[in-house]
């Protein structure tokens, strides 16, 4: 229940930045080859919260407080990504912002890797992140090295 609560909490204050405006400006940049359309967006996110919620409430379950911390600051830091993207419309910081997503992310994984359903949870989340989010976000920011506000 509480991690649903943090999750719910970070996934509504994130998308705060994220307002028709700001959609408006996405909308209007250069896309790189591999863009998903809007609802695979979507679906990813919504995925990357459950995921980290189940993490999150297993860790909360076993009281592993690594895992907590780790999983408290991964949703900060997507959540600040947020910021960076729609909020300060900048792909160039959101690209550097996700380094700042990446680290932590490294050592949530680290911190589940002997929780067998978690790992197993995680682990293609992470990838992703770094097979898909990591390319895209940089050739975005090529792309539109103008578009910063």
């Amino acid at each position: 229940m509480v991690a649903g609560c943090v999750t719910a909490t970070a996934a509504v204050a994130g998308n705060a930045f994220i307002g028709r405006e700001a959609m408006t400006w996405f909308g209007e940049l250069n896309k790189p080859r591999l863009q998903l359309p809007m609802p695979g967006f979507i679906a990813v996110g919504a995925t990357y919260y459950g995921i980290v919620g189940y993490v999150l409430a297993r860790a909360v379950d076993r009281g592993d407080a690594e895992t907590i911390r780790w999983a408290g600051t991964v949703l900060v830091a997507n959540e600040a990504w947020n910021a960076l993207l729609f909020g300060r419309r900048s792909p160039g910081t959101a690209f550097a912002g996700l380094f700042g997503f990446l680290a932590p992310l490294a050592f949530l994984q680290r911190s589940v890797w002997s929780d067998n359903r978690s790992r197993a949870v995680l682990l293609p989340y992470t990838a992703w992140v770094i097979v898909y989010d990591l390319p895209w976000s940089y050739r975005l920011w090529r792309l539109n090295r103008h578009s910063a506000r």
